[in-house]
């Protein structure tokens, strides 16, 4: 398993997509933590009402110091690095 580390920035519909391929094409449970910054569009509901773990700033902190804040969230010994608009294929 691996700890998916995703920051994102306002791109709720990406982000659906991006996750649901995880759930959808992965046999594993994996440990996902997003980072949301600013999060007007809805991806802080998302993540919540998911129950997915996150990670949140007001604004945009930058890709490096939101994997940052995520990863001291991290249970697997491994950490994989996605965008909010990658595609996970089977």
């Amino acid at each position: 398993m691996f700890s998916i580390l995703i920051p994102t920035y306002n791109n709720l519909e990406y982000l659906k997509i991006c996750f649901n391929s995880i759930k959808k094409n992965s046999h594993y449970n994996h440990d996902i933590i997003i980072h949301v910054n600013d999060g007007s569009d809805g991806s802080l509901d998302f993540v919540k009402d998911n129950k997915i773990k996150y990670t949140f700033s007001q604004k945009n902190i930058g890709m490096p110091k939101a994997l940052n804040l995520a990863s001291k969230y991290a249970k697997c010994d491994y950490i994989l690095i996605s965008h909010d608009d990658f595609y996970f294929c089977p």
